[in-house]
């Protein structure tokens, strides 16, 4: 039954399991914010089913109800779990009066992933599990950094994994501060940080240069705080990230260290799996503001090849009614 997965299928699935691990995320909320994650389970479902039944080439009536899709797969696939997931939908109709509790929210997320466990494999040949989620990101290079530290992870290396990971998130928002490498035409560009040799320098031990040095670590923080948080990304999830990654300096010869404490001598793989999972969240939310760049980028190239000196006009006010001829400027 199993047909080959072409990459905009393989994309489709690993939506499905976003949306079911942000569920898991929601879940773990306190009540009432917890309830979001019926939603997720339920979207996470739909989003499945509408895939399966493209795959499996059934056509599905638009604005069909949730439970009807069922009986219309069944002549070439017959759904488990209808019961289990009427549940699920009545507990989302639900939230309209009622939140769930926290035993309800628990059973929709088993029915949930004992669904995609059962029919995954059996309609598109593979375990969700298998699908990475980091085929939604936009970001190239944040990619490559979770696919490199994706085969520490597998061999059990969760220290240098987590390393991986600080690099990857690093990345992403230098990413948006500097526009492609460069700061002049980037949207989120909140100044230039400093630098090893900007002036004054002097032994750091130099106790006129402490107010100095506080300073520049106040302004560092400030600044990828800014970037952040204009990107959506989530600050408690951002300072959860830190406490349990590495900071990764990259010095001048390309040699990337990290120092490594007893705590993260102790991360685990669940550890790891929340930060990943951080990391391509904090990407999916960031990539809102892709167009938003290309518009940056697009004017400060239109402006960098205008002839200098720029031609300007002066703001006199209203069009004067009595008179349509006459310009609003004066264009020197």
């Amino acid at each position: 039954m199993a047909q080959p997965l072409d990459p905009l299928t393989v994309q489709r699935l690993a939506y499905v399991r976003y949306l079911y691990r942000e569920g898991v995320e929601q879940s773990g909320q306190p009540s009432p914010l917890r309830s979001r994650a019926i939603t997720s389970f339920h979207d996470a479902v739909e989003n499945f089913i509408g895939l399966a039944a493209q795959h499996l080439g059934v056509e599905l009536k638009k604005n069909a109800e949730f439970l009807s899709y069922w009986e219309a797969i069944k002549p070439v696939y017959e759904l488990p779990k209808k019961d289990q997931m009427k549940c699920l939908n009545d507990a989302r109709v639900a939230l309209k009066h009622n939140f769930p509790s926290a035993h309800q929210i628990e059973q929709a997320r088993e029915t949930v992933v004992d669904f995609f466990t059962t029919v995954t494999p059996k309609i598109f040949g593979i375990e969700l599990d298998t699908v990475d989620m980091v085929d939604l990101l936009t970001q190239h290079e944040v990619k490559q950094l979770l696919r490199d530290a994706q085969t520490h992870a597998d061999i059990g290396d969760y220290v240098q994994a987590m390393a991986g990971l600080s690099l990857a998130f690093q990345a992403l928002l230098t990413n948006y501060q500097r526009g492609e490498g460069s700061t002049r035409w980037s949207a989120f560009n909140f100044g230039e940080k400093p630098s090893a040799f900007d002036e004054p320098r002097g032994e750091w031990r130099d106790p006129g240069l402490k107010r100095l040095e506080k300073l520049d670590n106040f302004m560092v923080i400030t600044q990828n705080t800014l970037l952040a948080i204009s990107l959506g990304i989530d600050y408690p999830g951002m300072a959860r990230f830190h406490i349990l990654t590495p900071k990764v300096r990259t010095y001048g010869n390309g040699d990337k260290r990290y120092y490594i404490g007893k705590a993260l001598e102790e991360v685990t793989s669940d550890d790891y799996d929340w930060a990943r999972h951080f990391v391509i969240e904090s990407g999916l939310r960031a990539a809102k503001a892709d167009d938003l760049q290309a518009m940056e980028k697009k004017a400060w190239e239109a402006n960098r090849k205008a002839k200098i000196p720029l031609p300007h006009r002066f703001w006199t006010g209203p069009v004067d009614p009595e008179d349509r001829s006459v310009t609003v400027f004066d264009v020197l």
